[in-house]
């Protein structure tokens, strides 16, 4: 079975690396005929990892081609989601399966509402990847991709063929593992933009600890009222274990910054704090750190991303 990939980023360009090398046809679809071009003049899309430097040959296409779409991974930015899947709706068919795999919270319920949830899979990935340079993908860190569906325990992996690398599991509790992922991100992510540092040093400048320290607290008692279960201990203590394990990064929101390009800060922070507000909990130190990454982004003449939930 085809898979068709929307988002030609670090974790779209992963997974079309693997499927090539497993055997599997796989193309991806490309927002610009600039971009299609750029793409088209190197044929493939390059992986770096343990073993090497490995170029894997695929084809491209804009989301205009009329080409049905049998499985379609959806990995843009979160704030990119609804627009990214309006372009290729035409190409979906009953048949049509989806797996979002996307940053933050939100987005995953808006392809739901849209797509239907029997089409629909959620995954959420630990592997470590960036691009170091345009379809030019480093695999960091080896991790797993967990997968699953909102209302349901029954989720049947999509099929990747025999000879696929990257790690899957089937996750029962896939909302549970989301919230995990966006309490690590809600008390790194936006400390990291701001203060413009690497991750390690959320552990080590005090000030800094402190911060992370309050926005974990808030988190927790948003969780709480949610009935999530996080970790076996507060948060903190595995924000700062993530934080030190991967000291020597800079998380993809500072990068965001950095590049002048949108955050995802609406559907990490801003996710959270919309939680809050129908929980009746006031979250300040976080209501602060969205609104501090929201007025860098304007100075920094970025585009914010679309608040497509109220806060």
């Amino acid at each position: 079975m085809h898979w068709t990939i929307l988002g030609a980023g670090a974790i779209g360009c992963l997974w079309a690396a693997h499927l090539q090398r497993a055997g599997v046809s796989v193309s991806l679809v490309l927002r610009s005929p600039e971009r299609l071009a750029q793409f088209q003049a190197r044929g493939g899309v390059s992986l770096i990892d343990d073993s090497g430097e490995t170029f894997c040959p695929l084809s491209a296409t804009l989301a205009a081609t009329p080409q049905p779409i049998a499985q379609l991974l959806l990995c843009t930015k979160a704030y990119d989601s609804q627009v990214a899947l309006e372009s290729v709706w035409h190409r979906l068919t009953v048949d049509s399966r989806i797996l979002v795999l996307q940053n933050g919270m939100g987005s995953q319920q808006q392809v739901i509402e849209r797509a239907g949830n029997d089409r629909v899979l959620i995954g959420s990935s630990t592997d470590g990847a960036y691009l170091r340079a345009p379809f030019e993908v480093v695999h960091a860190g080896h991790g797993e991709t967990a997968i699953g569906r909102f209302d349901s325990t029954d989720a049947t992996l999509p099929d990747c063929g025999p000879h696929f690398k990257l790690q899957l599991r089937q996750d029962p509790a896939i909302e549970t593992t989301l919230w995990r992922k966006l309490a690590i991100n809600c008390a790194i992510n936006p400390l990291t933009a701001l203060y413009g540092c690497r991750n390690g040093e959320l552990t080590t400048v005090p000030a800094y600890t402190r911060a992370l320290e309050a926005l974990c607290e808030e988190f927790d008692a948003v969780a709480r009222a949610r009935g999530i279960p996080l970790f076996d201990g507060p948060l903190r203590d595995q924000a700062l274990m993530v934080a030190h394990t991967t000291a020597n990064n800079y998380s993809s929101m500072l990068q965001d910054i950095r590049h002048q390009r949108p955050t995802e800060i609406e559907q990490i922070t801003g996710f959270l704090c919309n939680e809050a507000r129908l929980a009746g909990i006031d979250v300040p130190r976080n209501r602060a750190a969205l609104q501090q990454v929201r007025q860098l982004q304007h100075d920094s003449g970025t585009t914010s991303s679309p608040k497509t939930l109220p806060n």
